[in-house]
């Protein structure tokens, strides 16, 4: 038994252990985890589900990534939450089971609406407060350097507010584009 493999009373027809391939997407979705700021274990475990076609239970998960409970409940929440993970209950099972979602418009627009709206929102507030203190500040020079500086930040900042929504915009184009292009 490896560190990733299921214990025996698992489903016979459930793969109990992960592939070579499906390591090394988990690594990729660790990965991107870890660059966008978000905890690995939220990218194993979207990675995992990504890699298998039926759905798997917490347990099961935490057995196969070998994670604690507290990171399986923690990363399974947050992931459902962006809408980068679906819970499903099957029939005979009263356990919830996890899918992971492999829409990229769904996928984007979580992200975009969990993680990246909310610091624009926290953004213009934190600039107002840059305001207030540079009008607070007496030395010359400084005043000038933050000023500049401010401008800098206000315009990323329009600008991230101009973007985002088109980012959303092409994502969902691109996938019906995709989806007339398959059919």
């Amino acid at each position: 038994m490896t560190a990733f493999s299921l214990p025996n009373n698992t489903h016979n027809t459930e793969q109990d252990s992960l592939d070579n391939w499906e390591e090394s997407i988990i690594d990729l979705f660790l990965n991107a985890a870890i660059s966008v700021g978000l905890p690995k274990s939220f990218g194993q475990i979207y990675g995992l589900l990504f890699c298998r076609d039926e759905s798997l239970s917490m347990s099961q998960i935490m057995f196969l990534l070998n994670i604690s409970k507290g990171s399986a409940s923690q990363g399974l929440r947050a992931l459902k939450k962006l809408g980068a993970v679906n819970s499903i209950f099957e029939r005979n099972d009263r356990k919830e089971r996890f899918v992971a979602e492999i829409r990229l418009r769904k996928l984007v627009s979580g992200f975009i609406r969990e993680q990246a709206e909310p610091h624009l929102d926290k953004g213009t507030a934190r600039l107002d407060n840059l305001k207030i203190l540079l009008e607070k500040e007496s030395n010359s020079e400084s005043l000038a350097r933050g000023a500049r500086r401010e401008n800098i930040l206000l315009s990323w900042h329009r600008q991230m507010s101009r973007l985002l929504p088109w980012v959303k915009m092409i994502v969902g184009k691109s996938e019906k584009l995709s989806s007339l292009n398959s059919d």
